[in-house]
């Protein structure tokens, strides 16, 4: 009698275990490398040089842009409302950003903290960590701004990154943090500004 109460109350516990475990989502299957990825290590390095050559200081305009196949395609949503407020597509728009001379610290300088003659931040790094799997090559960036928090010429650590698909030795797809910033106050289309949005 014993056996067959305990087998009663046993008998739930077993169906519900039973039941969660089939609601459990499976644990992601993860291919290194890539699933399909057919790139030879020799490959790999080859698309790391490619990605570094863009961050590479005094570049010029006219090499960045070489760098780039026509089928270039942007996922920085700064850059696609710019391409599509310009009228272009987004290798035409990337010629126009870096076809020109190139900015002092390569293509990230000019961060806060910089305008103004204000204080100048310690050096970063445009190179701090550099990965590659298959024909993604991902580049991680040490800068140092502002710590709003602090005494001005008080600086933080930041790490941004910029991840760039290569192929035959062409960029031709990238992603970064960026996001779409609201206006400084006081610009042009800034709220309560001239031309700009209404204050919330």
């Amino acid at each position: 009698m014993k056996r067959l109460t305990w087998m009663v109350l046993a008998l739930p516990l077993a169906v519900a275990a039973q039941a969660a475990a089939q609601q459990a989502p499976a644990a992601p299957t993860i291919n290194f490398p890539a699933a399909g990825c057919t790139a030879t290590p020799a490959q790999i390095e080859a698309n790391k040089k490619v990605a570094l050559e863009f961050f590479r200081p005094g570049i010029s305009g006219a090499d960045r842009v070489a760098l780039a196949d026509t089928t270039y395609k942007q996922h920085n949503p700064a850059f696609v409302k710019g391409a599509r407020d310009a009228g272009m597509n987004d290798y035409d728009y990337f010629k126009s950003r870096f076809g020109g001379p190139p900015r002092q610290g390569g293509p990230g300088a000019g961060g806060p903290g910089r305008a103004g003659g204000g204080p100048t931040p310690p050096p970063g790094n445009q190179t701090e960590i550099v990965m590659a799997e298959c024909d993604l090559v991902t580049v991680i960036h040490k800068n140092n701004r502002p710590d709003p928090t602090s005494a001005p010429g008080t600086w933080q650590e930041v790490f941004t990154f910029d991840t760039f698909r290569i192929r035959n030795g062409k960029l031709v797809e990238h992603w970064d943090s960026a996001v779409i910033n609201p206006p400084a106050a006081g610009a042009p289309g800034a709220p309560g500004a001239p031309g700009g949005g209404r204050g919330q």
